[in-house]
C-alpha cells in the first residue's frame, strides 16, 4: 500500500480550490463578529463517545469562542443516511452538520432528489490531505480504522494474533471471541481470513465469504452492535480478541485495559462533514467546516481520540509518542486497506439483509 499521501484511489477536489485564510492567525474569516452571533447555534452530528469529547476540544469549543457561535452536539444512530434523508424531506434539520462516511453518499446520491449541499469551503493545499478527503459534498476531518485487538493477559506479544487468518485458527489461538454484527468490513476480514489478498477485496466473493464466516461462526462468542459495547468488553475482558474500531480500542488501553492493535489486514475509512441540503443555516454551517480543516486544529482532537487526521501537516503538532498509535502511522497504514465506498453504497441494504438472516438462521 502507499503511503499517507496516497492513501485513497479518489483524487482530492481540485476545482474551487483556493487561497485560504489560516483561521488560527486570521479569524476575522468567520465572517461574524460574536456580538451579531451570540443568539446563534449551529447543531452538529457525531458518532459519541470520544468522538465528542476529542472533537469538542478540537472543534466544538474552540468555533465558540471565535465566533459566539454555540455549538449544540448531537448523536446520529448506526446507520445515520434514514436520519438524514428524513431530515430533508420533512424539513426538520434536527442537525446542521453531520458525521459520515463515503459510502453513505454514495447511497444518497443514487435517490432521485439530493439530499446534499455543495460545500462552500476552500483549502490553499490541497496536496496536503488525504486523498479522498475532500470531495464538493464532503470534507474528511478524521481517519479510522477497524482492526484486530487482544487482550495482553490473554497473548503474550510474541504468542498473539496478528491478522485475521490467525482470528479464524480457533484451534491456535484460543480464547473468546467478538466481531461486528454488520456485512460492511465483517465480510472483508471473512475473505482475508480465508486467503484473500487486501488488494484483491472487491468485488467481495459474498458466498466465499459466508462460507468462511460459517468455519468461525461457532467460536464467535459475542456479535457487538456499539462502540460503546466493543470498548466495553475488550476492558472488561469479556473477550480475549475482536475486531474493533481503533478509536474505541485505544479508549480502553488509554483506561488501562492490558490490551494492543494489531493492524495488519485491518479496514480504514474517512469521516468527513456534510451539511443537509436545503438547511437554512448552510453559511454558517460551512463556516465551521473550514475551521476544522486547519492541520493545527485537527492534531488536537488525537489527545482524545485515536484517528489520523486527514490534513497530513497536523502531524508537526502532534507528539511522536501519540501519532505512533494513529491509523495513519507509517508502521499501520501499510496493512491496512482503505473500504470501497461506492461497493458498499450499492450493496450494503441487500447485504445487510442477508447477514442478519445468516446471523439468525
Amino acid at each position: 500500500m502507499k503511503k499517507i499521501g496516497h492513501l485513497s484511489r479518489r483524487d482530492a477536489i481540485k476545482a474551487g480550490v483556493g487561497t485560504a485564510i489560516t483561521m488560527l492567525t486570521a479569524p476575522s474569516i468567520l465572517s461574524r463578529s460574536a456580538q451579531a452571533a451570540e443568539q446563534q447555534t449551529l447543531t452538529v452530528a457525531d458518532v459519541g463517545g470520544p468522538y465528542g469529547l476529542g472533537f469538542g476540544k478540537a472543534f466544538y469549543q474552540p468555533f465558540e469562542k471565535a465566533t459566539g457561535i454555540k455549538i449544540i452536539n448531537t448523536v446520529l444512530g448506526p446507520d445515520p443516511v434514514p436520519q438524514f434523508q428524513m431530515a430533508v424531506d420533512t424539513k426538520t434539520y434536527l442537525f446542521d452538520v453531520a458525521l459520515l462516511n463515503p459510502e453513505h453518499l454514495v447511497r444518497m446520491n443514487k435517490q432521485p432528489k439530493s439530499y446534499l449541499e455543495t460545500l462552500d469551503i476552500k483549502v490553499a493545499d490541497p496536496e496536503n490531505y488525504v486523498k479522498g478527503s475532500i470531495t464538493p459534498q464532503f470534507a474528511g476531518v478524521s481517519i479510522y480504522a477497524l482492526a484486530l485487538a487482544y487482550r495482553t493477559d490473554t497473548f503474550n506479544k510474541d504468542k498473539a494474533p496478528k491478522n485475521w487468518i490467525d482470528f479464524w485458527n480457533a484451534d491456535k489461538f484460543q480464547g473468546r471471541r467478538g466481531l461486528w454484527r454488520s456485512p460492511v468490513c465483517t465480510l472483508e476480514l471473512a475473505l482475508m481470513a480465508d486467503g484473500v489478498s487486501p488488494d484483491k477485496l472487491y468485488p467481495l466473493d459474498v458466498d466465499r465469504a459466508f462460507a468462511s464466516l460459517d468455519k468461525i461462526r461457532k467460536h464467535i462468542d459475542v456479535w457487538w452492535t456499539s462502540g460503546a459495547q466493543a470498548t466495553q468488553m475488550l476492558q472488561s475482558g469479556e473477550l480475549d480478541m475482536m475486531s474493533i474500531w481503533s478509536t474505541r480500542a485505544q479508549t480502553a488501553i488509554d483506561g488501562g485495559a492490558p490490551a494492543s492493535i494489531a493492524w495488519d489486514q485491518g479496514l480504514y475509512n474517512i469521516d468527513g462533514w456534510t451539511i443537509p441540503k436545503g438547511n437554512p443555516k448552510a453559511a454558517l454551517a460551512n463556516q465551521f467546516i473550514q475551521f476544522c480543516m486547519n492541520a493545527q486544529r485537527q492534531s488536537m482532537y488525537t489527545n482524545d481520540l485515536a484517528c489520523g487526521p486527514t490534513n497530513v501537516k497536523a502531524y508537526q503538532f502532534i507528539d511522536a509518542k501519540k501519532a505512533a498509535l494513529l491509523p495513519t502511522a507509517p508502521d499501520h497504514i501499510n496493512g491496512l486497506r482503505e473500504m470501497d465506498a461506492n461497493y458498499w453504497g450499492d450493496n450494503q441494504v441487500a447485504l445487510t439483509e442477508r447477514f442478519e438472516k445468516w446471523i439468525i438462521g
